[in-house]
């Protein structure tokens, strides 16, 4: 056996045991062509896009303090890939291939009987794959104290960490976890991405979701005439998701519903560059559409 496969074969011994707490999806979605537009409502071309997701969750460590608390590591590997067929104008703005793949080390564990704290720290590449380079691996964290209000509800304040503009950057985090058990589960999460659901349990192996609220993004570090950019696309969604359990812990699904916003802008990596994306400088908006997907959801 060669060095390489003794490696692999170890890392997997290493990893079978924690596989059975593991949480992971594999998702494809789709935007049909809509229109382009600058910030006085232009038309500059129009686009559709194709997106492949995957994001996997494995805990290395799970424990409890003699209070009954949880104190966790845990590691998750995402990747993302758009393809981006854009007409006219936009060709020259959005990237035709982007690549966002990241993998971040986490740890969780309490502070008094009610704080507890949230600590990130990982790095990816998040670039077009032909000009993928040293300057295409960003960095972030985030530490976040938050406080367990009630059994079902989560809420915290802390610190995010990127680099995404050059120089790092630390900056202000919310936290928020809510959960309801009933006839219909309430599903609240803000940490990092933002995500509000319903889901009413129709049977033991199906389900309806009502996503109100889904917002992600991708970024692409670019280089263009001679300077670097970075590019940040940021889309929020509505969609009904019915998903059907076909496994013990695995569950298919597919969703349509309304992409209600898409904007897209390019900042220089400086301080200044991040100063002038709150102001709208360089940023284009993609119109209204429906979006589809599907996917296939491990452990949840």
């Amino acid at each position: 056996m060669t060095l390489f496969k003794l490696f692999w074969a170890s890392l997997f011994l290493f990893l079978l045991p924690y596989t059975t707490m593991a949480q992971g999806y594999i998702e494809t979605g789709y935007t049909p062509s809509r229109s382009f537009l600058d910030k006085d409502e232009n038309r500059c071309g129009s686009g559709n896009q194709l997106q492949f997701s995957g994001r996997y969750t494995l805990p290395f460590s799970v424990k409890q303090n003699e209070k009954g608390q949880p104190i966790a590591w845990s590691g998750t590997l995402s990747c993302s890939y758009a393809l981006l067929n854009n007409k006219e104008e936009a060709t020259e703005i959005n990237p035709e291939r982007i690549l966002n793949t990241s993998f971040n080390l986490s740890h969780t564990r309490p502070i008094s009987d009610k704080w507890y704290l949230i600590a990130s720290f990982g790095a990816g590449i998040y670039s077009s794959p032909d000009q993928i380079s040293f300057k295409s691996l960003l960095a972030n964290g985030a530490l976040i104290f938050a406080y367990k209000l009630k059994d079902n509800l989560d809420i915290g304040v802390g610190v995010g960490l990127t680099n995404s503009y050059g120089l790092p950057l630390i900056m202000p985090m919310s936290f928020l976890k809510w959960q309801t058990n009933g006839s219909i589960d309430i599903d609240v999460e803000i940490a990092g991405r933002m995500k509000i659901a319903a889901t009413k349990r129709m049977s033991k192996h199906f389900r309806l979701s009502l996503v109100f609220l889904d917002i992600d993004g991708l970024s692409a570090v670019m280089n263009l005439d001679g300077k670097d950019k970075i590019y940040g696309a940021t889309r929020l969604r509505s969609y009904l998701r019915p998903e059907l359990k076909i496994g013990q812990k695995i569950s298919a699904y597919a969703g349509i519903g309304l992409e209600m916003y898409n904007s897209v802008k390019i900042s220089d990596r400086s301080l200044k560059g991040f100063a002038s994306s709150f102001k709208g400088e360089n940023s284009w908006d993609f119109n209204r559409t429906f979006h589809i997907m599907a996917g296939i959801r491990y452990g949840f």
